[in-house]
């Protein structure tokens, strides 16, 4: 990169370079935000006949009028979550430049992001996630898999991506643990049941049987494919309809909902808000808030053991 308050030869992918190396930002968030800068160049180009990247003036020509066209054109039926996103990175390249000296003020800082609704992913009650693990099959190396990946989310509540890229050295069977790298890359240990550890211990056990030549099953990935190449997270999205469909559960739900079950459950059996952020790996306690969806007849409940004038309630 040229020095500071100069012009960067390709802002873009300084960008991203910075979101990888200092952001440290998931594959996908890169991209994402690459994508809507690329939008954000392209409609410049398009409507003012100018390259940021290349044309007189660069990214320092750009307005906040410029801005306002770029968000309030073209967009038809994107949600509020979606427009606050596109905000969100376009204001944070721009923020990247300033801090690199291109720019003296950031434009898109006026610009404020349209209040998003706030959608709760789906969660099974108790009892359909009970039957949910109790209709899975046994027996062979791909329902033992099967059985130990459902167990393990429901378990520890993880990212499926944190899921797939488990490796067996991130376990600790013994002591009930597992090592996950969450987002920004940050570790965090997780407990897991002895339901988990089991069906766990078990999938090891028989994937070592069946080829005991391929490698030792105490390290490389966690979770294989039949061909022994790691899981995707698609993969794990399929292993769960289908036994969603076994179990005979009439709803679609995502990997993320069976992390959302883990919370909303722990949270309904009395768990600390607290620790239910830091199992699921939460940088702000806002965000376990509106995972954990609380049951109203679990506030009804506490309201009637506790409140003076309820029968439950002592009066003073």
């Amino acid at each position: 990169m040229k020095a500071r308050g100069q012009e960067v030869g390709s802002a873009i992918d300084q960008f991203s370079k910075y979101l990888c190396s200092e952001r440290n930002a998931s594959p996908a968030t890169v991209r994402a935000y690459v994508r809507e800068v690329s939008g954000l160049r392209a409609f410049l180009s398009k409507t003012e006949g100018r390259d940021p990247e290349s044309g007189k003036g660069g990214w320092k020509s750009v307005t906040t009028a410029d801005l306002r066209r770029f968000f309030s054109s073209g967009f038809p039926g994107l949600s509020k979550s979606a427009m606050a996103r596109k905000i969100s990175a376009i204001r944070s390249f721009f923020t990247f430049l300033a801090g690199q000296g291109v720019l003296k003020e950031n434009p898109a800082a006026p610009i404020a992001a349209p209040r998003g609704e706030i959608r709760l992913p789906e969660f099974l009650p108790v009892d359909e996630m009970m039957d949910l693990l109790r209709s899975l099959p046994s027996g062979g190396e791909r329902h033992a898999r099967d059985a130990a990946i459902l167990e393990l989310l429901y378990s520890s509540g993880l990212r499926v991506g944190e899921l797939v890229s488990l490796r067996c050295e991130d376990l600790s069977l013994d002591e009930g643990t597992v090592r996950v790298t969450g987002k920004g890359r940050k570790v965090r240990v997780v407990p897991v049941g002895g339901k988990a550890a089991d069906a766990l211990r078990g999938y090891l056990a028989t994937r070592a049987s069946r080829s005991p030549l391929s490698g030792s099953p105490t390290s490389g990935a966690l979770f294989r494919n039949m061909r022994g190449g790691p899981l995707t997270a698609r993969s794990v999205a399929r292993i769960l309809s289908a036994s969603l469909q076994r179990a005979c559960i009439g709803r679609h739900l995502s990997p993320h909902g069976i992390r959302h079950t883990f919370a909303t459950h722990l949270l309904e059996s009395g768990a600390d808000l607290r620790a239910i952020q830091e199992m699921l790996g939460h940088a702000s306690l806002s965000t376990t808030q509106r995972y954990a969806r609380v049951n109203v007849s679990h506030l009804v409940r506490a309201y009637e053991a506790a409140h003076p004038l309820t029968r439950g309630g002592r009066r003073p």
